[in-house]
This record gives structure tokens, C-alpha cells and sequence, in this order.
């Protein structure tokens, strides 16, 4: 029996890296699997985590992050099996992939790597399981969507092969670093990855130096993998195209020297993908608020309407001109009040709602209230706006929802309608995670698998999900094979989303779609100081009490004993340099925590004994608006700790 060294490059993913390294350790390959993780300095504690769950694994920390290649070729150069593979930690293996990509070399002695099938969070096939080689050609066709408008086409979709079936086993031309399986001996003798590429581009690379030693590379549908597209730069960032297109321009050098034709497409390349990811960025920073700008300034024209018929006797009562400008400015205000306490996050409820109402309304009184009076035209307009608000803005939402999620409520978490397949042990944890998360009303019941759960066995899942309307499956490894789960992936298609619980319950990772990048929940952190609504208020707090210091500082100078503190830092608090509240400095900081700004005041421990790391976890976890006033009160106007 032949061995295989399992070679996976971390950065800041180690939940992960859990998950993908306990779905290697369930692999029913019987030969010799040596693993080895390098590691391109995470700050996620990935490190702890490895030292204890992982203790057998060769595990190599970088103090700087190498990228991708090098990081690569420093574990290839010390692969001892015959066969080795490339592997993402985003991914999760079935049981039998090993053994079927060990075999296949084993009988294919033309073949030097092959890559498998792989597919996506929400169980869709991941094109990039099979590629052909850029060329000026195929690019041009893949930028201008020619290959997805004709994705069965050899001519316009060979970048990603698209004349050959996606269920049937066949020579292709380049693989993805996500997974490749691969002869050591050949990986060594060409020099391993490229170092050329920082990140992206290697695997292309890497492709062509095989075929160019003479050996294949085929593509196996005969096993897959989960592939939940974990890395944390998003495609649309400024980062990613330079990295990306950057890649291709080596490769283009290497490939086709002084062509041209591929610098332009290049080019174009980086400029059509920023304009593109520009204007999805400002649609949807936007196009929400603009619309509900318009609703608003169009209720209020209507009630302007009514009032000056109905009251006034006189259609034109209210001149137009001076009415317009007055409540655009106003309505603009108002969305502004509204946007900022969270009517476009993700995360947004009723409350969240009525502190918009609150918020919008102070503020377009008091700017109403500082116009000159022959603006101030009708209270009664303005009181109709501030109530009328809420209302059109609760409908938006919920027609927002409808037409891009499906759904009709309000906060989109609330509308989750979730079920945990799994024993009962390991669904009693589980939803401890989603109530955390989602909400308790979010779970539904549990589904067995072997037997009967509170809403059924996992043989009846599609009519389960069906007659309860379920939106989201969460299959528990420790219960179930990967096998199982492809399976009830493969069952179900697209209709649900999928995420999978590690094999101790304590947390849940996923992906909705290739598009988006992987997400975790896990039990013990569920910081409430990252959701946007939180970082925004914090940071107008933190104005807010520097503008008050500034207004008052009569007060702060006669009453404050941190009064040299606060004058000190002021102006850093002001700029956005420094918080008031931060976290107490830890000399072990244990697992990571969100960052947050520098403070002027650290926090004090919760009481004797307890470790910073300790305070520093409740204050992220627990954080609210109203604990932090609380915290502001108490640091500026309390005797300073010698």
C-alpha cells in the first residue's frame, strides 16, 4: 500500500482547518498519511489549536506570511510518500477520496496529478474543478461573460472546459491548488510551485510544468469534495485584483513574452473588475437608501398634498420650491438616522427600528428648529414624516427581502428556519449555537439519523424540508459520514443551505454559494461587539462624550479626575485613532478577539482573580450601547487606579 503526504497551508481559517483535518482523519484510506500544516502567521490562534487537538500533525508556523508558494514548496521539500496532495483547509474530503485518487495513479502511470469534483457550501458545482490554460482568447471570452452565456462550448467556455461532462472522468489541463493530488517525486523534480506567485496563478503554473514533464492531468468526478471558498480577501477588493491579475500578467510573460495582446487584456481585466466591483459596491451602499429617500420625500409630498386641499382650501398653499429643498434635506437626515442604527445591515430588528425613529426624529427637530422661520412652513409636515418614517421604511425592508432573499419578514436572521440533522446529544449543542446566532425561534426540530428526530429521519429529508419550509440543514459529522451528507446534499440540490457541525459540537461552518466567502459559528465566541449597529454606535459614543468634554469642559476640569486623560487624548479619540473604553492589556492573550481600537481606559477586571483575557471576552461578548454609556460614566468621574 502506497502513502500520501497531506500538505495544507493555514492562514487565519483554523475552524476550518478543524473541520477539513477531521474529515482526513475519517478517511477509510488504509496506507501511511503524513500531514503536514503550514501555517503563514495566523493571528486566530490556529496555533493553540493545533498543539491541542492536533498533536500528531507536523505543524510549521511561519513568523511572516510566505504566500502561497513558498509555503508550499517548504512542505514538499520534506514530502516523504509517494504521493502527495495539495489541500486548502476549507475543504472537506469524503471518505473515500484518498483511497480513489491513490488508486487511480496507482493504475495510470501516464498520469502525474489528478483533481477531483468539487462543489460549493449550497452543494453547486464548482467549475473550477476542471480548467484549460488562459489564453488571449479565452480570457477575453470569460470577461465578457461569452462562457457562461455558452458554458457548454469548447470555443467559448474552454476556460473552464466546458465541453467536457462534469460526471465523467477525462484529461484536462489545469488544476485548482485547492486539491491536488499529485506524485511526489514529480512535484520535487520540477521545483514544487512557482515562487514567482505570491498567491493565485501558482496552480496554473504548476499544471504546465507537469504536462511539460510529460506527464497528465486528469480530472476524477468519481469522488469529490466540499470546497466552502474560506479566504478572507474578498474578490472585489483592491488587494485580490492586484494579486489575481498580477499573477496572470507572470504568467502571461512567462507564457507568451512581449505579447501585446495580453497586456491589454490584462489591463482591461483590472479596470473592467474595479469598475464592476465599484458600482456593485455603490448599488449596494445606495440604491436602498436612495429608494427609501424617495418613498419618504414622496409620502411626505402626498400628505403636503392632502393638508394644503384639505385645510389650506389652496393646492398651492406650500410653495414648491421652498417645500422641496426643506424636506429633501430633511428625509435625507432621516435615512442617514435610520442607515446608521442598522436599517440596512443584515442584522436588524424592531428595536433596532425604533431607535431609528427616535434618532431621526431629534435630529430633523433640531435641524428644523435651526432653519430661519420662513422655512419653518408646517409642523404638522414634519411630525407626519417622523411618524410616517418607521412605517414606509418597515415596508421597504420587507419588499427588499422578498424580492432578493425569497423571503417576506423584516430581519432577514429571524426568517431562518433551521434543522440539525444529528443524534441527540450533538443537536442539544448545536442549538445552543443557533440560539446564539439566529434566535431560538430560528430551530425547528431535529431529523435522525438512523432513527426518528423531532421532525423526522434523515431518509424522508426532502419532504421534511418541503412541508416545514426549511432554508438551512445542519448535518453534525460526528453523526454521519461524509458520504451521507453528499448524498442528502445531492438529494436536496440548491433548495436549502448547508453547514456542517465539527465533530465535537461546539461550532458550524458554511457557505451559501461560491460567490461568498465561508462563514463559522461557534459556541464560545459570539462576540455581539462585531455586529455593525455595535462598531457604529460605539464610535458614536466615543464622538459624542468628546464633544461633550469640549462642551463641558468647565465640568469635566472641576468634577473629572481623569481629566488630564481625557484632555490628553481628546483630539486622538476625535480622528478615530483611539476608543475611550479598549481592552485591559493581557500578557496572555489566549484565543483572539475582535479588534477594536486603542483605549484611553482600559477595562478593569470584572473582579478579583479574573485574567484580563477573562474581561476582555465579556466586554466583546456582551458588549451593549447601554453598558458602554455606563462604563463612560464610570471612567471619566471615578478616582484613576495608582
Amino acid at each position: 500500500m502506497t502513502g500520501i503526504t497531506i500538505i495544507i497551508v493555514n492562514y487565519n481559517v483554523k475552524y476550518f482547518l478543524r473541520q477539513c483535518l477531521q474529515s482526513i482523519l475519517n478517511s477509510d484510506y488504509q496506507g501511511a498519511v503524513d500531514i503536514i500544516v503550514v501555517d503563514n502567521n495566523s493571528q486566530d490562534g490556529s496555533d493553540v489549536m493545533m498543539e491541542n487537538e492536533f498533536p500528531s500533525v507536523n505543524y510549521i508556523y511561519n513568523a511572516d506570511n510566505k504566500g502561497f508558494s513558498k509555503a508550499n514548496n517548504q512542505a514538499i521539500n520534506i514530502a516523504a510518500q509517494p504521493y502527495t496532495l495539495i489541500l486548502n483547509p476549507d475543504t472537506i474530503l469524503q471518505e473515500d477520496t484518498l483511497h480513489i485518487c491513490a488508486q487511480y495513479l496507482d493504475t495510470h502511470k501516464e498520469v502525474g496529478a489528478v483533481g477531483v469534483k468539487m462543489v460549493d457550501g449550497s452543494g453547486t458545482y464548482l467549475p473550477e474543478s476542471k480548467r484549460g490554460f488562459p489564453t488571449p482568447l479565452n480570457s477575453i471570452y470569460k470577461l465578457s461573460g461569452l462562457s457562461r452565456l455558452f458554458p457548454r462550448s469548447q470555443v467559448f467556455n474552454y476556460y473552464y472546459q466546458g465541453h467536457l461532462s462534469d460526471s465523467e472522468i477525462n484529461p484536462i489541463e489545469v488544476l485548482t491548488g485547492a486539491f491536488t493530488f499529485a506524485r511526489t517525486d514529480l512535484l520535487q523534480e520540477i521545483g514544487g510551485f512557482d515562487e514567482d506567485y505570491f498567491m493565485y496563478g501558482e496552480d496554473i503554473e504548476l499544471s504546465y510544468q507537469i504536462q511539460k514533464s510529460g506527464q497528465a492531468i486528469h480530472y476524477l468526478p468519481t469522488t469529490q469534495i466540499i470546497h466552502f471558498k474560506g479566504e478572507s480577501t474578498s474578490k472585489l477588493s483592491r488587494k485580490y485584483l492586484t494579486n489575481f491579475y498580477g499573477a496572470m500578467g507572470i504568467y502571461a510573460g512567462k507564457r507568451n513574452k512581449g505579447s501585446a495582446l495580453w497586456a491589454a487584456i490584462l489591463r482591461f481585466g483590472i479596470i473592467a473588475s474595479a469598475v464592476v466591483g465599484l458600482t456593485r459596491k455603490l448599488a449596494k451602499a445606495i440604491l436602498r437608501p436612495l429608494s427609501d429617500w424617495v418613498l419618504l420625500f414622496g409620502a411626505t409630498k402626498g400628505v403636503e398634498h392632502l393638508w394644503a386641499i384639505g385645510y389650506h382650501q389652496d393646492p398651492n398653499y406650500y410653495k414648491s420650491g421652498e417645500f422641496n429643498l426643506i424636506f429633501l434635506v430633511l428625509t435625507l437626515v432621516a435615512v442617514i438616522c435610520y442607515g446608521f442604527l442598522g436599517q440596512y445591515d443584515r442584522r436588524h430588528n424592531l428595536k433596532h427600528l425604533f431607535y431609528g425613529f427616535v434618532l431621526s426624529s431629534l435630529a430633523m427637530l433640531s435641524l428644523y428648529s435651526l432653519m430661519p422661520s420662513q422655512w419653518r412652513s408646517s409642523r404638522l409636515l414634519l411630525m407626519s414624516l417622523a411618524l410616517l418614517s418607521p412605517v414606509i421604511l418597515y415596508l421597504s425592508r420587507r419588499l427588499y427581502n422578498r424580492l432578493l432573499f425569497g423571503i417576506s419578514q423584516f430581519d432577514t436572521l429571524s426568517a431562518k428556519r433551521v434543522a440539525i440533522v444529528g443524534d441527540t446529544d450533538s443537536v442539544e449543542k448545536i442549538e445552543q449555537i443557533i440560539a446564539q446566532f439566529s434566535g431560538s425561534e430560528a430551530y425547528i426540530g431535529s431529523i435522525g439519523v438512523d432513527g426518528q428526530g423531532d421532525i423526522g429521519g434523515l431518509a424522508d429529508l426532502p419532504d421534511i424540508v418541503e412541508s416545514r419550509s426549511l432554508n438551512e440543514i445542519v448535518f453534525c459529522s460526528k453523526d454521519m459520514s461524509t458520504q451521507q451528507i453528499f448524498s442528502a446534499m445531492a438529494d436536496l440540490g440548491n433548495r436549502v443551505s448547508f453547514k456542517l457541525a465539527n465533530n465535537d459540537n461546539t461550532s458550524i461552518l458554511g457557505s451559501d454559494s461560491k460567490e461568498r466567502v465561508g462563514e463559522w459559528y461557534t459556541l464560545d465566541l459570539f462576540y455581539k461587539i462585531t455586529q455593525p449597529f455595535h462598531l457604529r454606535t460605539k464610535r458614536l459614543l466615543d464622538v459624542g462624550a468628546a464633544v461633550l468634554c469640549l462642551i463641558g469642559f468647565p465640568l469635566i476640569l472641576l468634577f473629572s479626575p481623569s481629566r488630564g486623560k481625557i484632555f490628553a487624548n481628546l483630539f486622538s479619540v476625535l480622528i478615530g485613532k483611539k476608543s475611550w473604553i479598549g481592552y485591559q492589556k493581557a500578557v496572555n492573550p489566549g484565543s483572539a478577539l475582535p479588534e477594536l481600537r486603542d483605549g484611553v481606559f482600559e477595562l478593569t477586571p470584572l473582579s478579583k482573580g479574573i485574567s484580563a483575557h477573562k474581561t476582555n471576552l465579556h466586554y466583546a461578548k456582551n458588549y451593549s450601547t447601554w453598558s458602554e454609556l455606563s462604563l463612560l460614566a464610570s471612567y471619566f468621574f471615578r478616582k484613576p487606579r495608582v
